[in-house]
């Protein structure tokens, strides 16, 4: 099982690659030293198609070979943090 401090850094690394396909595009690491993520609402100015969203997360899980727990805890983590808000295609 992963610690929970492994479990944040693949949500990081899910969080980097979902902004940088977002609409527009952008550095998540750039965004937290801005701090652009301090406002209130900041991740709605992205969108992210929907499906683009569920491959990015998906393959993360497969690279770290995470758990079925485990993946429910990073998912929930994921869209319920700060995610580009999706779009349909």
């Amino acid at each position: 099982m992963k610690s929970d401090e492994k479990l944040w850094e693949i949500c990081m690394d899910i969080y980097r690659e979902m902004y940088k396909k977002s609409e527009p595009s952008a550095d998540f690491d750039e965004l937290i030293e801005s701090g652009e993520t301090k406002k209130p609402m900041w991740f709605m100015n992205y969108e992210l198609e929907e499906d683009k969203a569920s491959q990015i997360v998906q393959k993360h899980f497969e690279k770290n070979k995470l758990r079925k727990f485990e993946r429910r805890k990073v998912s929930m983590e994921v869209f319920l943090g700060c995610a580009p808000k999706t779009k349909n295609a």
